[in-house]
């Protein structure tokens, strides 16, 4: 039997989501039209949003017809859930990123003449942010020919080596705004200060569930074969939330903070393929989702995204090489762009941060690997709950692929004691 709250819930924002966008085609000249509505994420694919894939039929004002596609992607309604995450602060975030960070960064691209610009956003149409209704409406990038990777499988060195090589990129347009428009990039530094983490773990149950998921990882370790791993890593756990919290403050970067993209898992990147290179070399990458975008250090991004997307062999084989690609990226963009990168981010000042900062990358691996591993019916459904305690019990599911999680994240703690990295 349908969950009949569920249903209605459903049936509410379907409501919503052809308002907002009657509103957007309206604005467009779009007439004699026809929307159509349908799911645009699965289950455990997306966490802060409610996903929809609309596709518009109608006419322009030249009476020609035009076909367009868009994602709104709406805040849940839930209170539960609301009550514990900052889901409001989330969308004027990322309502801002593609308002005003986006607009200056591109603007300062055309400036300069870049041929290659950064460009790895979706594109923006309108938003909203009504109160318990605020959205975002952007072009479906999966009609361009974007898709989404296996959250199961780690990337591949092609992959990887991509999004590296557009952080750098995307990195460098801070810099170099900093450098060439101080007034512009402190308005939006400002603006943009860390709100998730620092209001999201103030929750007991906030802290309560991470506090389960280290005590989970710390499982991949045997207490007597792994002594030096499992006893690093369960002392880490003492004042794991205070030690993220401070390093996600844009003070703890310095004169070195860039606006960063903040939620670096796989499932915010979208990979476009030529012909002849499909599935393991694209061309191109989209970066989605900026709810978590923060003032703060570029090795927050680079930990969140390899520790994360990656896993123990290829670190092994490339990490160092991939760290170097980055900075490469980086530099030669900021050279382009008509700024040093030697002043403004010198190679060694990169290595420190990782040793400081890429314990965030770990944080967020024990936390997003576990369901990264999961199968879709595993997960439970957040946007549904209504209890706090009831929900916190069914995130104590147990996945099949426990055995897959513990070798992933097993990779991850050897591999920050291999290279040295604080926590």
């Amino acid at each position: 039997m349908p969950d009949e709250t569920a249903t209605k819930n459903d049936d509410l924002i379907t409501e919503e989501v052809q308002g907002h966008v009657e509103k957007l085609i309206n604005e467009l000249g779009i007439t004699n039209h026809t929307i159509n509505i349908s799911p645009g994420s699965i289950h455990g694919d997306n966490y802060l949003g409610i996903i929809a894939k609309v596709t518009v039929n109608g006419e322009d004002k030249n009476g020609e017809n035009k076909v367009l596609h868009f994602i709104v992607k709406s805040a849940p309604r839930n209170e539960v859930f609301r009550s514990i995450a900052p889901i409001r602060k989330a969308y004027d975030r990322e309502i801002y990123m593609y308002s005003k960070v986006f607009p200056e960064f591109a603007k300062l691209q055309e400036e300069r003449g870049i041929l290659k610009p950064f460009k790895s956003t979706a594109k923006f149409y309108k938003s909203t942010m009504e109160n318990a209704n605020e959205a975002l409406i952007m072009e479906d990038m999966k009609e361009l020919g974007f898709e989404l990777r296996d959250r199961h499988e780690p990337l591949n060195y092609n992959h990887v080596l991509l999004v590296m090589r557009e952080y750098g990129k995307y990195h460098a347009l801070s810099y170099a705004l900093r450098d060439q428009k101080p007034e512009i990039f402190q308005e939006i530094f400002d603006n943009a200060q860390e709100m998730f983490f620092s209001s999201y773990n103030q929750s007991d149950i906030a802290d309560k569930a991470a506090k389960e998921h280290f005590e989970r990882a710390l499982k991949a370790f045997d207490p007597v074969k792994d002594k030096i791993a499992y006893d690093r890593f369960k002392k880490f756990q003492d004042n794991m939330q205070e030690t993220v919290k401070n390093l996600l403050q844009s003070e703890s970067a310095g004169k070195y903070a860039v606006i960063g993209h903040g939620d670096s898992w796989v499932n915010n990147m979208l990979f476009k393929y030529d012909s002849t290179s499909r599935p393991h070399s694209p061309s191109e990458v989209c970066l989605l989702d900026w709810q978590l975008a923060r003032a703060g250090s570029p090795a927050l991004d680079l930990a969140y995204f390899i520790f994360a997307c990656t896993d123990k062999p290829l670190r092994d084989q490339y990490y160092d090489h991939l760290i170097q690609e980055y900075y490469e990226s980086l530099s030669s963009f900021l050279r382009e762009l008509g700024s040093d990168p030697d002043k403004l981010l010198p190679f060694k000042v990169l290595q420190e941060h990782l040793k400081k900062f890429c314990v965030f990358g770990m944080y967020m691996a024990v936390m997003v690997l576990y369901v990264m591993n999961s199968e879709v019916e595993e997960i439970p459904d957040i946007h549904k709950m209504t209890d706090l305690e009831e929900c916190m019990e069914e995130w104590r599911y147990e996945t099949k692929n426990i055995q897959k999680y513990y070798e992933r994240i097993r990779g991850v703690i050897l591999d920050f004691i291999k290279f040295g990295y604080e926590f």
